[in-house]
């Protein structure tokens, strides 16, 4: 595997929750690549500091009660009966997948079930939320240390985020207005482009181009402007294609997303 390969799933490495195949190419290259190692080591720092906060504990002893009944149900050769939707069969692969499986990786895979599923389990929903909150944590902390590839991994770390909630949105923000690196802020336009349906993100994006001193950061702004079709958008790029102490490429830039955009 590649460096760039090896990023998303970090995180997941550090907790054990990654496929044997997977986990041991991830191994491997660890063993192989200093750098990523100890990227990995700093990240492993930020999870154990998390370790120490407090949190709900879901109800394990409930969740292998009803684990063991499945399983013994499918050794049976029986069907598994809900409350509300009847009775589903379900398949023998995906019982052999859960039974050797991880709590977590066996909601997973009863989710994603192409057969007709069940009513959310409340147990497995509690366990995706806390596994969402807990990478949103993961991503504040990254985003508020002092190195700024602390900072940018933080920022990448927010594609592993199913709907981000809008601290860790106003996060990346502030770190689009704020953050003292170029290359930062530059990833994080490219984070902020799947959350762009949002208005205070859109917003966002406006006030934060005629702040901007980096060339590179007015232009890739401009080019997310364009791409959401941004007419909101109109009388800031206005002003930047006439403002002579802008750098020529941005008002030249600037001009051009004007005529795009209509």
């Amino acid at each position: 595997m590649r460096c760039e390969e090896i990023q998303p799933h970090l995180s997941d490495h550090l907790g054990g929750t990654l496929l044997p195949d997977l986990a041991e190419r991830v191994a491997e290259h660890l063993r192989l690549c200093p750098a990523c190692a100890a990227e990995a080591d700093g990240l492993d720092e930020t999870w154990q500091m998390l370790g120490t906060i407090a949190s709900h504990s879901p109800d394990s002893m409930s969740m292998r009660a009803r684990f063991d009944a499945a399983l013994e149900g499918y050794l049976c050769g029986l069907n598994i009966s809900t409350t509300k939707s009847g009775v589903v069969r379900w398949r023998a692969y995906a019982w052999r997948c859960a039974a050797a499986a991880a709590a977590l990786a066996i909601g997973i895979a009863i989710g994603r079930q192409t057969a007709p599923a069940p009513p959310a389990d409340p147990q497995l929903t509690m366990l995706r939320e806390e596994l969402r909150d807990m990478r949103q944590m993961v991503t504040l902390s990254l985003l508020q240390q002092q190195s700024a590839s602390e900072r940018l991994r933080g920022v990448s770390f927010t594609s592993q985020i199913d709907h981000p909630d809008s601290q860790v949105t106003s996060a990346l923000l502030d770190t689009l207005m704020h953050d003292s690196n170029v290359n930062v802020r530059l990833a994080t336009i490219d984070a902020l482009k799947r959350l762009s349906p949002r208005e205070a993100v859109r917003k966002g994006v406006i006030d934060a181009l005629p702040r901007q001193t980096s060339p590179l950061v007015q232009i890739a702004l401009i080019d997310f402007i364009v791409e959401q079709k941004g007419r909101e958008a109109t009388e800031t790029l206005r002003r930047l294609s006439i403002d002579e102490m802008v750098d020529v490429a941005v008002r030249a830039r600037a001009r051009q997303g004007l005529q795009q955009i209509g």
